[in-house]
């Protein structure tokens, strides 16, 4: 029976051995082939167990998608390539991939599909909409009483025109509106109403009373809005093929967006191209493909950076696709006249033309620089001849440089000028260095005013202390001479002092100049004399005093 006991007892270790030895059971897709073993001892596995675990895992699921998508061929797998694939954290491949879609109404000017008779808030065309336009004349009362007979609406991205309200009809920003096309009708979204619309028509030179103006004709129905629907979808469509078809007929031309007509019996093609291009067989089968009527608009590569959008060096978005409408010409004497290196590359927009930004500032530096010398003037000096380098427009100043050095040395503007009209009259100045400005960063400019303000708060506390030494020092007390009262406040002068020892040394040679200019102000004599000598034995003439305790009288002695 012993026997038996103590042999189940050896027996009992060998049951709870640890697990973790043994290898885990792998799913019937992570099956390890059959060349790898995992040793007991060791369970880190080697670079070539890894790779043979990753193509034994890869091959499974290949199969298992293959599966899937015989199954289900609507689910759309992720698909990574090899060398992006982290063997620890591989995508799962049951979530399907999920793609972004661009809102169909969002380059009418809102984000979902509209209501019938319900306005579009302002909020969200502002939000949506390019080249949006803000009402700054809301709530001002009209000057007649009569109301504005038109009104502006806005179409794709910045299509913009005016149509005439019929009798009886009011309507609001926002309203989604059925107008006259040619031929049938288009829907769009009311932009501008009332007077800021009567100026908007005076800008473009557009008269109010012409018969040129099309016809609003109603609030847009359900039956219209679903039609319009249907055609913004097969516009995505349409680009794509008539792009196929314009490099297949080898035209010279970009196709760079196509605009259905709310009723789909018009499309208007927007097109760039360098050269002039003969579309008249391209019209044919345009019309043959889609049903439609064609209409082919040529514009240049700024309006298609406003058509296309997108964000500019500065971080924001186009100014074209937001608020300008009117593009000027850009020079490259824009460009100079604000001191900006020639580099293409900066000055570039995303059209590739001259960033219509450079016009902005360009006439307040044109403005400002009529205060100057005539910018490249060489500037001569006895020592040496001075070279024009380059030009701060809004500090006034300019820099030169001696021929031959790199050293450059910033000038105030007033100075050229009469520095020019001294050698003119053939009169040299010293040197350059003699009208050097001396620059001070942002950073340094702060410091120094913090400077400024340490020191006029030591000096306040410095004569705020002596003060008040001065007058417990001249304190009458019992023994009548003064001196007892000093003797107990003894050990809190010594206090004072040692804390204002290091303020005392930054003021002392300041103390000394103003004792020297008062010395040659007033007569020879013992006055003279009191005040020469050095900072150190007057500044311990005075501490000694101050611990002594001494009276005014002695201390003025």
């Amino acid at each position: 029976m012993e026997d038996n006991q103590k042999q189940n007892i050896n027996e009992k270790p060998e049951e709870k051995k640890p697990m973790a030895a043994q290898p885990e059971a792998k799913r019937p897709d992570e099956q390890l082939p059959a060349d790898i073993v995992i040793d007991e001892e060791e369970t880190v596995a080697s670079a070539e167990d890894v790779a043979n675990f990753m193509n034994a895992r890869r091959k499974a699921r290949k199969e298992k998608r293959s599966t899937v998508e015989r199954e289900n061929p609507e689910v759309e797998e992720y698909h990574a390539e090899e060398s992006q694939i982290d063997p620890y954290m591989e995508p799962d491949p049951e979530v399907p991939w999920v793609k972004y879609e661009e809102p169909l109404f969002l380059t009418r000017g809102c984000r979902c599909k509209p209501e019938c008779y319900k306005p579009i808030g302002s909020c969200e065309t502002r939000s949506c909409s390019k080249v949006t336009s803000t009402n700054w004349m809301t709530g001002i009362r009209q000057p007649t009483d009569l109301p504005f007979d038109c009104v502006e609406v806005r179409f794709k991205n910045n299509h913009k025109e005016f149509y005439r309200l019929p009798d009886g009809l009011e309507v609001t920003e926002g309203d989604v509106v059925a107008v006259e096309g040619q031929p049938g009708h288009d829907v769009g979204i009311v932009s501008l109403t009332g007077e800021l619309c009567r100026l908007q028509m005076r800008k473009h030179r557009i008269s109010s009373d012409s018969e040129n103006i099309k016809r609003l004709f109603r609030r847009a129905k359900d039956t219209d809005i679903d039609r319009w629907e249907e055609t913004l979808k097969d516009e995505r469509r349409a680009l794509l093929r008539t792009r196929q078809i314009v490099a297949d007929m080898g035209l010279e031309m970009k196709v760079n967006d196509v605009e259905f007509q709310g009723d789909h019996s018009k499309a208007i093609f927007y097109y760039t191209a360098d050269e002039r291009v003969d579309f008249r067989e391209l019209i044919k089968v345009l019309a043959d493909a889609f049903h439609m009527r064609v209409e082919m608009k040529q514009i240049g590569v700024r309006q298609e950076a406003g058509k296309v959008g997108g964000i500019g060096t500065c971080g924001r978005e186009l100014c074209c696709a937001t608020w300008l409408t009117s593009f000027k010409s850009v020079t490259t004497s824009a460009a100079k006249t604000q001191q900006i290196l020639p580099n293409p590359q900066k000055l570039a927009g995303q059209c590739g033309k001259l960033k219509c930004c450079l016009n902005f500032e360009y006439e307040v530096y044109a403005d400002a620089l009529k205060q100057f010398p005539p910018a490249g003037h060489a500037i001569r000096f006895k020592k040496g001849l001075a070279l024009y380098k380059k030009t701060d427009v809004f500090r006034g100043i300019m820099w030169y440089a001696y021929e031959g050095q790199n050293d450059l040395i910033a000038v105030k503007a007033e100075d050229v000028k009469t520095i020019i009209d001294m050698n003119r009259r053939q009169e040299y100045p010293e040197q350059l260095e003699d009208y050097q400005v001396e620059l001070m960063s942002t950073s340094g400019l702060a410091q120094e005013s913090s400077d400024e303000e340490v020191e006029r708060e030591i000096q306040r506390l410095a004569e705020g202390g002596n003060g008040v030494v001065e007058a417990l020092g001249s304190k009458p007390t019992a023994h009548g001479d003064g001196g007892g009262g000093g003797e107990r406040r003894k050990g809190r002068g010594e206090r004072r002092d040692r804390d204002n020892n290091a303020r005392e040394e930054r003021h002392n040679n300041q103390r000394i100049k103003q004792h020297k200019e008062s010395a040659k102000a007033a007569p020879a004599g013992n006055g003279q004399k009191q005040h020469k000598g050095d900072g150190k034995s007057q500044n311990g003439d005075r501490n000694t005093t101050r611990r002594s305790g001494g009276s005014n009288r002695d201390r003025r002695s």
